[in-house]
């Protein structure tokens, strides 16, 4: 009966979170402020670090429950032949024993344990709170993704096109014995290559927005239009790299994760090591007795002081494992230091690279913006007629610099993982871009 009240409790969970989720479907159009909104915990790669909490408050549970009072019945049915001198000759020798033990002190085993409990959990915490930050910079490195397989592809489709008016041409001059056939086969090979290119540019923007909605945890709710973001949070000061090292020393959730690790496992060792101290409990039995003997009471209550003299090397190998244990973590700690500030020293370089290469994408943006008017207006004067590859270069321009403040972004993001840090840029919606 009680598995079939947990199975339907169960469903009716699912029931609801399945409710839940329709209700919070995906804004069309979607903006990135949005879709960070939407990290959801329930994620796989979050929902890891929810389970080690979950494991960490069952584990202090038991920890705090060490000293509970304990309460027993044990039913003894018994049939005896009596000596012939036994005041009651009966046969039913059964007996019913109500018992209650309450542990009063063991000298330091359950505080340690329950300081190891409490430390523990606040490392499973730091740990899910890093995790649902990764997640985040997921989620925006997937909506940048989303965002560029749309520029490619308007790049590619307008590739395409002259590709195709040229070959619609040579075909014609071909007819009239201008364009000779390898040239129109060239011309052939060139447009279908073009072709293949856009069909590869087309299939990634829905790609992109599938990996999007699997970052969301929505694999049924693909977003169609996202909003292009302003990335204001991409001009701010640069801090210097020794700055950075501090902030990540002392806020990077993984490093402060694991130093609670390692003071858990120091707790722990404590504990282990108490072991070969006395408990003192306080017990109290009641008895109903079926045969009625003088030795035999119904109420009995003492204090019992259990001093364990002899425990093998039970209590050696636990401490020993406890203090490898220790080593490790410290080691892993140590090992963590090194590669934190190895990533915060090559985000500080990627971001100084980053502002170098959006400097160089705003150059060619200009150039390509010029060039293009040009040669919008030639075309016009029937002067020159390269306005269509003046305009592929345009898209490719604009690809170019959206990718260079997208990587940019991301790397402030990734910077502000690394420092424990809030979010480096804040993000503002703009313009729509559709699927093609």
């Amino acid at each position: 009966m009680r598995r079939a009240w947990g199975r339907a409790l169960f469903g009716l969970a699912l029931g609801l979170a399945s409710v839940a989720m329709a209700e919070t479907r995906l804004p069309q159009p979607l903006s990135l402020v949005d879709a960070l909104a939407f990290a959801d915990e329930e994620h796989p790669a979050v929902a890891r670090g929810r389970a080690e909490i979950l494991r960490g408050e069952a584990e202090r549970l038991a920890a705090d429950s060490a000293n509970d009072l304990l309460v027993g019945l044990r039913l003894n049915a018994r049939w005896v032949d009596p000596n012939e001198i036994a005041p009651d000759q009966s046969h039913n020798d059964s007996q019913a024993i109500l018992r209650l033990s309450k542990p009063l002190y063991d000298f330091g085993r359950t505080s340690h344990a329950l300081e190891a409990a409490d430390t523990a959990l606040r490392s499973s915490e730091e740990q899910h709170l890093s995790l649902m930050a990764r997640q985040r910079v997921e989620i925006m490195r997937r909506y940048f993704e989303v965002l560029l397989a749309d520029l490619a592809y308007t790049r590619d489709n307008e590739a395409m096109a002259i590709a195709f008016v040229s070959l619609d041409r040579a075909r014609h001059r071909n007819e009239l014995g201008q364009v000779s056939d390898i040239d129109l086969l060239a011309l052939e090979d060139h447009f279908q290559e073009t072709r293949l290119r856009r069909m590869a540019s087309l299939q990634e923007t829905r790609s992109a927005r599938n990996r999007l909605a699997l970052a969301l945890n929505r694999p049924e709710n693909v977003p169609a239009d996202l909003l292009r973001p302003e990335l204001p949070g991409n001009d701010r000061a640069l801090p210097e790299l020794e700055e950075l090292y501090v902030l990540a020393e002392a806020g990077n959730r993984r490093l402060a994760s694991l130093r609670l690790e390692a003071q858990a496992v120091s707790q722990r060792l404590a504990a282990s090591r108490a072991d070969r101290r006395p408990t003192l409990s306080a017990e109290v039995e009641a008895t109903h007795y079926e045969r009625l003997l003088g030795s035999r009471d119904p109420l009995a209550a003492g204090l019992v002081l259990d001093i364990p003299l002899y425990s093998g090397r039970r209590v050696d190998a636990s401490v020993a494992r406890q203090q490898a244990e220790l080593y490790d973590t410290h080691a892993r700690i140590r090992q963590h230091e090194l590669d934190l500030r190895q990533a915060v020293l090559e985000t500080w370089l990627e971001i100084q690279r980053l502002r170098t290469r959006r400097e160089q994408a705003q150059v060619r943006s200009d150039y390509r913006e010029l060039y293009l008017d040009r040669s919008r207006a030639l075309y016009e004067l029937e002067v020159q007629t390269d306005l269509g590859d003046s305009m592929t270069q345009w898209s490719a321009a604009m690809l170019f610099a959206a990718q260079a403040e997208f990587e940019l972004a991301l790397a402030w993001e990734r910077l502000a993982l690394l420092t424990g840090q809030p979010a480096f840029s804040p993000v503002y919606a703009t313009g729509a871009m559709g699927t093609p």
